[in-house]
């Protein structure tokens, strides 16, 4: 390969990338759906055994469901582990999640359902879909700038 060659190979990388950045941006409604599923697992932490299961059943195939509608809809599915500052706000996703989840726990045996468990689906939801869309806008940046791998 010469320098023309791989220069050549630059290019076409960049454009790619370029492109694929184009096509990273999905409607808030798909946001606020990723956000649901996490509040509703959430949420069903606090409920007995058999309600935990049919909220994680829920939130699994909604999951299931958001994989194969973006690949249908958008050509492909983007996981959470991409790019260097979206890994980030991932992380934080997680922590926040974890923390709303010990929420949620620690409101087994109240009334179902619990406010405690109520207010810790919403604060995921509101975060998790915040977060979903900070994370698009520095996965977008990065793919712009070449930096996401």
């Amino acid at each position: 390969m010469d320098r023309n060659e791989a220069l050549a190979s630059l290019d076409a990388v960049r454009h790619t990338r370029g492109k694929l950045a184009q096509r990273s941006q999905w409607p808030l409604w798909r946001h606020a759906l990723f956000g649901l599923l996490e509040a509703t697992f959430i949420f069903g932490v606090s409920l007995p055994f058999a309600g935990m299961i049919v909220c994680v059943m829920i939130a699994a195939a909604t999951m299931a469901w958001i994989i194969h509608d973006d690949k249908k809809r958008y050509g492909m599915f983007v996981s959470g582990w991409q790019g260097t500052r979206p890994k980030l706000v991932l992380f934080g996703l997680v922590a926040v999640a974890g923390a709303m989840a010990v929420v949620s726990f620690t409101a087994r045996g109240e009334p179902a359902p619990s406010p405690t468990a109520l207010l810790a689906a919403s604060v995921t939801f509101v975060a998790c879909t915040l977060g979903s869309l900070w994370w698009q806008k520095l996965y977008r940046q990065e793919l712009s700038d070449g930096g996401a791998a």
